[in-house]
């Protein structure tokens, strides 16, 4: 799919990070940018200054967890400019680093509501309109974590839910390909990229309290990866969305990563034949 001037994009968890990157860019081709994020200041913020270099952005303040806050979204974008031809569900948090079995349910709950119900809640609200058009490009925002185990632990519920944006990303992949071929798919796993998604707690709703400090202290992961700039991997996407990539990684080493795994359940399926 070719990005071009006067095209729609939706972009969650817009305000910050990776989709502010991806809001910036998409501004540069000349697309009409629907900024989405529960920060408001933040989203406000970023809308204005994209606006005031030429570019065409929405400031949109809606909770992803929430499916009817979704559909009145894209009611509302559909209503104004009568089409969407990208949507990146890319809203996501994380938890303190904790054992899975002293982590608690409302770490569960919420995590899982962001990561994983948010991109389903995108794709629910925003693809039929797509489907009906015949065109256009999803991009789910999974993780180093949705294709690897990282060694250390500690990030369970994130890994569940990120390993989730995976299989939503292959399976709606083949969904399409039989009803919208001309639809893409890009399932994003970044690696560290310097956001805000470490401090993600601001905007923790009361419903879902911050547990106490975990009462096992958990290894340090022993790792150093590449880290990233937002706004190069938004330029990585943006390829991967021309040239119809489904899986994205935005470095070798969590290319190697990914692999290791693939090896590791190759190997032990292997000897079950």
């Amino acid at each position: 799919m070719k990005l071009e001037a006067g095209q729609v994009a939706v972009v969650t968890g817009a305000a910050s990070g990776i989709g502010r990157a991806l809001a910036d860019a998409f501004a540069e081709r000349g697309l009409i940018v629907a900024m989405v994020d529960v920060e408001r200041s933040a989203l406000d913020s970023a809308c204005a200054e994209i606006t005031a270099t030429g570019g065409r952005a929405e400031a949109y303040v809606v909770d992803v967890r929430d499916p009817q806050q979704m559909d009145a979204l894209a009611q509302s974008i559909l209503a104004t400019h009568g089409r969407v031809d990208v949507l990146v569900n890319n809203a996501g948090v994380i938890t303190p680093r904790q054992p899975l079995w002293e982590q608690s349910y409302d770490d569960l709950l919420w995590c899982t509501e962001v990561n994983l119900y948010g991109v389903a809640n995108g794709i629910r609200a925003f693809v039929p309109a797509m489907v009906q058009a015949g065109v256009g490009h999803v991009v789910n925002t999974s993780s180093l974590a949705g294709i690897s185990t990282i060694p250390g632990g500690g990030n369970g519920i994130y890994s569940a839910t990120k390993h989730g944006v995976v299989a939503l990303s292959e399976t709606l992949a083949v969904e399409l390909a039989d009803v919208a071929p001309e639809i893409g798919v890009t399932v994003l796993c970044p690696g560290p990229v310097p956001t805000n998604i470490l401090t993600a707690e601001r905007n923790r709703p009361f419903e879902r309290p911050t547990p106490a400090e975990p009462a096992t202290a958990m290894p340090d992961f022993g790792l150093v990866f590449e880290r990233v700039p937002a706004p190069e991997v938004a330029q990585m996407v943006i390829r991967a969305i021309e040239e119809r990539e489904l899986y994205l990684v935005t470095s070798g080493d969590v290319a190697a990563m990914g692999l290791e795994r693939v090896a590791r359940v190759r190997a032990s399926l292997e000897e079950q034949l």
